[in-house]
């Protein structure tokens, strides 16, 4: 009977070992956190500057480096940062930004505000975009919820299907948006094809829900 135990014992822990686990990825300055599954790859940073800023070595790209912080990670085995940019793919990206508001930013953000920055999604921004001949038919809320943490935190998790062209198929992005009082913005985006989303909603919802600002006094 003790050898049996031991057997099993064994057994348990070999499967606890061999489980997926998570890469836990923080930025202490900001305190910020969030997890991704431990299979997925960090895209890389000089690339990722070099979308979201231009060329690395010019001013502003530096003054962002200075300023903002950002991360991204790709479930693909051969991560790119054209996955954030691209076709929907069944191989979830996400993004995660914290940068400083401006005074003139301070003074205009609202949870509508929030809601429409990347995109446009509220009812006015998008009755707007159809008078220009710019709107998505596509468009679809999945998800709207207005988030309050606390601690001067207030903001937006919204979750949207839309579709790049008529024959890339949908879209979801998933998207959580923090402001706070002193002046700072916090960005977490999921993105992946609409199958990809549905498929595996439980696994991505626990990645957003992982993403958490201890904006502590």
């Amino acid at each position: 009977m003790r050898a049996i135990l031991v057997v099993l014992l064994f057994v348990l822990l070999g499967s606890a070992c061999g489980s997926p686990g998570y890469t836990y990825v923080k930025s202490s300055k900001n305190k910020t956190y969030f997890k991704v599954p431990a299979g997925w790859h960090k895209i890389d940073d000089e690339a990722l500057t070099k979308l979201l800023s231009g060329d690395p070595d010019s001013a502003t790209a530096q003054a962002q480096k200075r300023l903002v912080w950002t991360v991204a990670y790709d479930a693909a085995k051969e991560p790119s940062v054209l996955h954030l940019t691209g076709l929907p793919s069944d191989d979830p990206v996400v993004l995660a930004m914290v940068r400083p508001l401006s005074q003139a930013e301070q003074g205009q953000v609202s949870l509508d505000a929030l809601r429409n920055l990347g995109g446009t999604v509220t009812a006015d921004a998008r009755e707007a975009a159809a008078q220009q001949g710019s709107a998505d038919e596509s468009f679809e809320w999945l998800r709207d919820q207005v988030l309050r943490p606390g601690h001067g935190l207030r903001g937006v998790r919204e979750v949207y299907n839309t579709s790049p062209n008529p024959v890339s198929g949908l879209l979801t992005t998933d998207r959580t948006v923090l402001a706070s009082d002193d002046g700072r913005l916090y960005l977490f985006v999921i993105r992946c094809s609409a199958h990809c989303y549905r498929t595996r909603a439980s696994e991505l919802d626990a990645i957003a829900r992982s993403f958490t600002v201890r904006n502590r006094p």
